[in-house]
């Protein structure tokens, strides 16, 4: 580092009776000065925030995390978004399928509870019940596809 790079740093902290210099240490340390300032409470929310993000992002996934997000956003306080979960799906290039999926483990991950725009979990059983029986009679709409591709029938 070069002599002038020392002086204009001098220059900054001299006039803070030595508070600057905390700081750095402080940087070095790894302490975060800001938690000094916070209290036990707000202390305790950060660390639950932090917490929250941490199981929400999924590392090098940007796509999964927003999905997740958007997915929490619309369980908890759907009016935030401003969107039907639809219209939030087709932003982030996603199914609604894929958003509600999300947001039914992340329910069941944080024992959130049952989100209000949810179907029961009866009504999900009937629907699946009746997308299975489709698909054993050979009437589900994935069999009746538009364009060259057809699904195959599995037989289970």
């Amino acid at each position: 580092m070069s002599k002038a790079f020392w002086d204009r740093d001098a220059a900054l902290y001299a006039h803070d009776g030595g508070a600057g210099e905390q700081a750095i240490l402080r940087d070095i340390e790894g302490e975060d000065p800001a938690l000094e300032r916070l209290s036990d409470k707000d202390q305790r929310l950060a660390g639950a925030l932090l917490e929250l993000i941490r199981k929400l992002v999924i590392p090098k996934d940007a796509s999964q995390t927003a999905k997740r997000f958007i997915a929490l956003c619309l369980h908890l306080a759907p009016d935030v978004l401003q969107l039907s979960q639809m219209g939030a799906a087709k932003q982030i290039g996603v199914t609604r399928a894929s958003l509600s999926k999300h947001s039914i483990k992340l329910a069941e991950q944080f024992q959130l509870g049952h989100a209000r725009w949810r179907k029961s979990e009866g009504a999900r059983m009937r629907y699946r019940s009746a997308q299975f029986k489709a698909v054993q009679a050979g009437t589900h709409a994935s069999f009746k596809r538009k364009g060259k591709r057809q699904r195959k029938r599995h037989t289970a």
